[in-house]
């Protein structure tokens, strides 16, 4: 079985892009920095997947540390929510797509393969957090008394939000992390299960949402229901929905503000908009906010098609395409070298 992974010519770095900065480089020099290092951030990633295993052995609370893991990232709530918007989809899309589209069922394969890793992903995050205590100890806070536990628990998911943002600007400022993201950007035929298109080593990269509640833990912890309406509420911006959310989109990611991110070329002469997960406020400090107009839904994907995608696909060959998309970021040489 073959995959059909379709390429046009070379494109300028901002068009392949699709919405990234633009910074020159030769592909000689690209291909010999960003090949290594995106191996080397695997080996990073397993090294903390150890620690985390021995940590939670250590203690017996493997298996009861990933159940409760696993319910909190990718429980019954999420797939309900999940469904829900695809309903709405159906009802009012930004843009028809048949129901069984390719994209759609390769995006739902990837929610099985987000649920399949999450164990990996809680070991990983059990490793950094063994790390920061081990090792950056002084990072951690003792408690707080003056502080109501409400504020603290709010502080850590204002917190959350703002490193997931900062981890997502890295992934498209560093070439070895935009290796693993430019999947999720791809897929050109947008819908809530496009959150889910993410390389399993992607998740790595965004470690750093775990630094609020290491820092303010002592003071307070986030209840698991605040973390799950969080994870649910990261689902909708994907969504196929023209959906602004009136005046609460001012501040609330909605569908139509994060399609703007994934649009296949610059939006509003500029190349990088839009990175908020729930808040739109680290966007607008940063200068990266542009609101959603009433014109037609933009265009989405990378221009030039540098990732193997399912629309030029038989359905007999999805698999090898999907299996092509997973091991790309893993070539010492690729497509997407030269272009962070």
């Amino acid at each position: 079985m073959t995959a059909v992974v379709s390429r046009a010519a070379p494109t300028r770095p901002a068009e392949a892009a699709g919405g990234r900065p633009t910074v020159e480089r030769g592909p000689t020099q690209a291909r010999a920095r960003t090949g290594p290092a995106a191996i080397g951030f695997c080996l990073a990633a397993g090294g903390l997947a150890v620690v985390g295993l021995r940590a939670l052995s250590s203690g017996h609370e493997l298996a009861g540390a990933l159940w409760a893991a696993q319910g909190q990232t990718i429980g019954p709530v999420l797939i309900g929510v999940v469904v829900v918007v695809f309903v709405a989809e159906r009802q009012w899309p930004a843009v028809r797509r048949p129901a069984f589209a390719p994209a759609h069922l390769v995006d739902a394969g990837y929610l099985v393969l987000f649920a399949l890793v999450a164990p990996f992903v809680t070991l990983v995050n059990t490793g950094f957090a063994v790390t920061i205590q081990r090792h950056a100890s002084f990072l951690v806070l003792g408690h707080l008394p003056l502080v109501p536990q409400v504020v603290v628990v709010a502080a850590i998911l204002v917190g959350m939000d703002a490193m997931n943002w900062a981890a997502h600007v890295a992934n498209h400022r560093a070439a070895p992390l935009w290796r693993f993201h430019a999947l999720h950007h791809s897929q050109e035929d947008m819908s809530v299960f496009t959150t889910f298109r993410t390389h399993p080593l992607a998740h790595a990269s965004y470690l750093p949402v775990l630094v609020p509640a290491l820092v303010l833990g002592a003071s307070g912890t986030v209840p698991a229901a605040a973390v799950i309406a969080y994870g649910c509420f990261v689902t909708l911006p994907h969504a196929n929905l023209r959906w602004t959310l009136g005046p609460l989109g001012r501040f609330l990611v909605s569908p139509a503000y994060h399609r703007l991110h994934h649009a296949r070329v610059p939006v509003a002469g500029r190349n990088a908009v839009n990175f908020g997960f729930v808040l739109v406020c680290w966007d607008r400090l940063a200068g990266f906010a542009v609101q959603p107009s009433k014109g037609a839904p933009v265009a989405t994907g990378i221009a030039g098609r540098p990732v193997p995608i399912e629309q030029n696909a038989a359905a007999s060959a999805v698999p090898g395409v999907v299996a092509a998309q997973l091991l790309q970021p893993l070539q010492l040489r690729s497509a997407l070298d030269g272009s962070p």
